[in-house]
């Protein structure tokens, strides 16, 4: 395997070197979440507890940092063919950073080639792509042992496709205080939601556009509407990934659903990192599922 992979901290990963018992050459670019007074880098020795401590206790405004050009042009180092990932591109300035980075790295190296990702999504969409890029290793390990550009870009196109037709992501947020606050979603909405004691349950446009669907009350019947949209979205079964807002048992009672109707389902948990905890907070779940293209 002659491909490097570097992937934004959007992706809730901590780090990039095994990925389903497949060794990967990568890494993790980091976001940062700052106020005037702190700044908390989105990497393995962030302390999610302590951060949302802060920031709940905090009233200083608060807002996300995407990762600049050079740390990007670092990220690639010295390889021949770089595949970079980032989280959607109208909800952060990361992929347009890591493709100018891409630019001038190609300019700056002759012959080498680096493909820029934007998944229009965030979390475990990330993560579903460094999944697929692991399988075909598993597979095949000379898949990626690439021998021309050719083939390079041809991986690249199929792994573009895979994520923009087989992959959905979901989510399911208690709070969107620090959503509206950035500018991500309405405010208005946000106000509903804290005002009625709602919870916000919705998707992705096919561009990355946050799109709240859904205004329900409790968990039970939070989890119960999540069910239904993967179901509606074309969920059959397959990869299925929970990443949860220090709500591991909101995140298991929905595993535990999703497995009453979809018994074979693949199904993970995990906690989100930094940069998705600030925006789902406290209670909240972000999904990335498989679905029939």
């Amino acid at each position: 395997m002659n491909l490097h992979i570097t992937i934004d901290s959007a992706s809730n990963y901590r780090r990039l070197d095994e990925v389903n018992g497949v060794k990967l050459d990568g890494c993790v670019v980091p976001l940062k979440i700052c106020t005037d007074e702190k700044e908390f880098i989105d990497d393995a020795d962030l302390d999610i507890n302590d951060m949302v401590s802060y920031l709940e206790g905090t009233k200083l405004a608060s807002h996300s940092a995407c990762p600049g050009i050079d740390e990007w042009l670092e990220s690639f180092g010295e390889h021949e063919y770089v595949i970079g990932i980032t989280l959607a591109s109208i909800l952060s300035g990361s992929y347009n950073a890591c493709r100018v980075a891409a630019e001038q790295y190609m300019e700056e190296h002759e012959g080498r080639r680096v493909y820029v990702l934007d998944t229009t999504a965030i979390g475990p969409v990330e993560k579903l792509c460094i999944e697929y890029i692991a399988n075909k290793e598993k597979a095949d390990p000379e898949a990626l042992n690439f021998k021309s550009a050719e083939e390079f870009d041809s991986f690249c196109k199929e792994l573009d496709e895979y994520c923009h037709r087989n992959t959905k992501i979901g989510f399911a947020l208690k709070s969107l205080k620090n959503l509206a606050n950035n500018g991500r979603i309405n405010k208005t909405v946000a106000k509903i939601a804290e005002t009625l004691k709602i919870h916000i349950v919705g998707d992705f446009s096919e561009t990355g556009v946050l799109q709240p669907k859904n205004k329900v009350r409790g968990d039970d019947k939070t989890l119960r509407t999540l069910v239904d949209a993967m179901k509606e979205a074309g969920y059959k079964g397959g990869r299925f990934i929970i990443d949860h807002c220090l709500a591991v048992e909101d995140a298991e009672n929905l595993k535990n659903l999703i497995l009453k109707e979809f018994p074979n389902a693949d199904i993970t948990i995990a906690e989100t990192t930094g940069l998705c905890t600030f925006y789902a907070e406290r209670g909240g779940l972000v999904l990335g599922y498989e679905i029939e293209g």
